[in-house]
Order: C-alpha cells, then structure tokens, then sequence
C-alpha cells in the first residue's frame, strides 16, 4: 500500500511532463526552421547594400537612371509582400505550412534567379520587387502561425526567434554581394564601372540558388501539431495560464476572421500604427549607403555598417519580442515607438562622424526591426491566432504604404532630405500615442485570470479543459 500510495502522485506528474516535453520541443524546431528560412526572406534588407551595384548596372543600358529611380523596387517589395501574404494565409488552411512555405520560397528565388536576366527597372521591379516580394509574402507567416500553435503561451518570443532571422539574413548576404560585385573594394562616385556592375547577373543568380535550398531545408521542418497534441498543448496552456495570474495582455477567447476584422476600428489604428513606425526604418534601410557615400565614408565601411545595423535587426527583433511577454505590447510600443522618434532626429547630423553615423544607423534598425515581431503578436492577441496570417498581411499592408509614401515623398521637389527624415522622427512618436488607443492589453488580464482559480478549485482535469 505505500509503494501505490507513494507511486500514484508521480504518474500524473510524469505524464504532464512528457506531454509537455513531446508538444513544446517541436514548437522549438519550428522556430528554429522558420530562423532559417527568413535569412534568406529576409535579404529585401539587403537592398541598401545592393542598390549601388544594381543601379550601376542599370545605367548600362539608360545612363539617366539615378538612386531616386531605382528605389521604386524596394519600396514596392513590401506591396507585394501584402498581396502575397493572404494567398499565403489561404494556401496554409487548405495545405498546411509546410507546402505553403515551400512553394512561397521557391517563388522568391524564382524571382531573384530570373532578375539576372533584366536590364531596365521595370523588369527589375517585376522580377526582384514583385514576384520576389509576393513569394516572400506567402511564406513569410508560415512559422509564425505553426509555432504559434506550437507555444500558445510565446507568441512573442516565438516571432522574436523566427523573424531575427529576417534581420540577420541581411547581414550575411551583404557581405556575399559585396564578395561578388566588388571584391576588390573599389569607390563608386556615385556609379561604379562596368568591373563592378557586370558581376551583377552572377550576384542574382547566385543568391537564387542559395535561396532556393536553405528555405527548402527549413519549410521541410515545418507541420501543425495532431489533434491529440494539440490536446496536450492547450491543457499545459491552461495550466500556465492558471499558475501566471497577472498576464501581461490578455488572451482571446474568440477568433476574427478577416472581414469582421477589417470591421474592428482597432484593425485600422493597427495599420496607421505600421505605417508611421516602420517609416523611418525603411528611410534608412534604403538610403543609409548612398547618403553616406556622398558624405564621404567608403563602400567597405558602409558595407560593414549594413551588416552590423542587420545584426541589431535581429537581435532587436528578438529583445523585443520577448519584453513583449513580459511587460506586454503596450508598454513594449511605447518604449520602442518613443525612442525611434529621438533617435531619427539625430540621422542626418550624424554623418559628421563615422562612428556616430555607425551607431545611429544601427540604433534605428534595432527599433525598426521591433515592428515585426509586435504586430504580428498583438494581431493575434486581440484578434485570435487562426486567422493571424490572414489578419496580420491586412496589417501589414501599412508596412508597404510607408514605403510608397516615402519613394513620393523623395521624389517630391519641395521636400529636402532633411524634412523627409524629420516628417517619420514625428510619424514614430504618434505610433508611440496610438499604443494609448488599443484596448486589450493588461487591464483586462487580472479579470479574464481570475475565473480560472474557481474552476481549478473541484481539481477535475475535464472541467478545466472544457472551460479553457
């Protein structure tokens, strides 16, 4: 009789935690899976570093191209994102992540293989703006949503580790173009030579291929938990949600799918919100070279510059990601929002010095890459996380009018530089006062914890589970 007595308490434990080892070890492969595949999705990034040699390139063909006609392909590269980000949320419902992420990235790669083949900026923005950014688009959610699942209670910390990839991808592959185009470190004034814009064909097709296998290897990872393991997923969920009473934001019982979400006026403060906090980061991402070749600083040094600004992509995707957990979304906009805005004052003055130029530029892609580890996280948190690719590509649509906006806004003749970079320093801090606006976050949370205390109180494992 001791020996039962002293075993039965340990089954139930045991048992607990193998479901728990068996449904959280895999939502960690798949966060792992889906790092790897946004460094290659993320090396839209690497457009700040690509650009000089691409438009160099161009110009062989129009001598009359300058930065300012160029830029339309990356500014349209989010807009195609956008478009491919339902198609995406529609495929994974019918197939599951792991088709849609397959064949979103080989879109992608089709789309940078084929752009070696182009020689005016229309094709150029066909191949390596739209049909790349419609590919990324489609895959791009695919392990965020399957590891959402996966680690109901890390949304994000899970958007963190997934999309820190797309911020280092840029890192890396900066230094690979850099290797083909200009291994020998030459200065373009503001073009370079044909020695240099020739290797650009062999950069496309390149990157291709190697987009094409790495996010084959890490889409191949990727699948949605059984519904047995789901069972276990969302009993440990409970469970947690039960011993943490003080959440940092409150977590939805209903899901919103895309037309009631589009119904929401929290879904459209969500959009403008995108709009004016990543504005300043794609200012920067896209011009940080070329404005610091006309100050004077060399390709070898921006070329690092890019790539160390990348690495504080990630890593701030992933900081902030998991202060969203901790002190919730509201608290973790406000911090990022408000800083974004002091920081970007500081822009163009900066280039006085190649190490505050350095630190200002990383300083601000570390802010911007918060963006996009948040959005997706709080669309899931107050909207539900099955529609959340659906959802958040409405969301993110913002993302690719901040982008059109600014390619108007550069081209526009009574508008100086400075006044362009001025104009987003103000759009980030009224993103930081839109954080005021949206409702479900921690004042709800101590209600919705409370309920669950009652439930736990007659210890029936069934009742709490029907209740969850």
């Amino acid at each position: 009789r001791q020996k039962k007595s002293s075993c039965l308490p340990d089954r139930p434990m045991q048992a607990q935690g193998q479901a728990k080892t068996a449904s959280l070890n895999y939502g960690w492969v798949v966060a792992a899976a889906g790092f790897f595949m946004h460094l290659c999705l993320g090396t839209m990034y690497c457009w700040g570093a690509f650009t000089p040699y691409i438009t160099s390139y161009l110009r062989k063909y129009d001598p009359s191209l300058t930065y300012n006609d160029t830029i339309i392909v990356f500014m349209l590269i989010p807009l195609a994102q956008t478009i491919g980000m339902p198609i995406g949320g529609t495929m994974m419902k019918k197939y599951g992540p792991r088709v849609t992420a397959l064949v979103g990235s080989w879109v992608m790669a089709f789309g940078v293989f084929v752009s070696a083949f182009t020689t005016t900026v229309f094709m150029t923005t066909l191949t390596y703006g739209m049909i790349y950014g419609i590919g990324m688009g489609m895959a791009y959610m695919c392990p965020i949503a399957c590891g959402y699942k996966w680690l109901p209670n890390y949304k994000g910390l899970i958007s963190g580790i997934v999309v820190t990839g797309f911020g280092l991808g840029g890192a890396i592959f900066n230094i690979i173009g850099a290797a083909i185009c200009n291994p020998d470190n030459k200065a373009g004034s503001p073009y370079y030579g044909d020695d240099v814009a020739d290797n650009v064909p062999k950069l496309y097709m390149t990157l291709g291929v190697i987009y094409a296998a790495c996010t084959t290897v890490g889409a191949l990872l990727l699948r949605d938990p059984t519904a047995e393991e789901l069972k276990k997923i969302e009993g440990t969920a409970t469970q947690k949600d039960e011993e943490k009473q003080l959440l940092p934001q409150e977590r939805p019982s209903v899901e919103v799918g895309p037309m009631d979400f589009l119904k929401d006026v929290r879904s459209y403060m969500l959009w403008v919100m995108m709009m004016f906090s990543t504005a300043s980061g794609v200012l920067v991402v896209s011009t940080y070279k070329t404005f610091g070749s006309v100050h004077g600083f060399s390709d070898q040094f921006l070329t690092i510059v890019g790539s160390l600004c990348l690495v504080f992509n990630g890593v701030g995707r992933l900081f902030y990601g998991y202060l969203n957990d901790t002190i919730g979304f509201r608290k973790t906009m406000m911090i990022c929002f408000m800083s974004q805005a002091c920081i970007a004052l500081m822009f163009v003055g900066s280039a006085m010095a190649s190490f505050l130029y350095a630190f200002v530029v990383c300083a601000m892609i570390l802010n911007y890459g918060a963006n996009f580890p948040l959005y997706p996280t709080v669309t899931a948190e107050i909207f539900g996380k099955k529609n959340v690719a659906s959802n958040y590509g409405i969301v993110f649509s913002g993302f690719a009018a901040a982008g059109i906006l600014l390619k108007l806004a550069l081209s526009a003749p009574s508008l100086s530089f400075n006044t362009v970079v001025f104009g987003t320093a103000v759009a980030s801090a009224c993103a930081g006062v839109g954080t005021f606006f949206l409702e479900g976050t921690s004042s709800s949370a101590p209600k919705k914890a409370a309920a669950p205390k009652k439930a736990a109180a007659p210890q029936k494992a069934p009742a709490v589970k029907k209740a969850a």
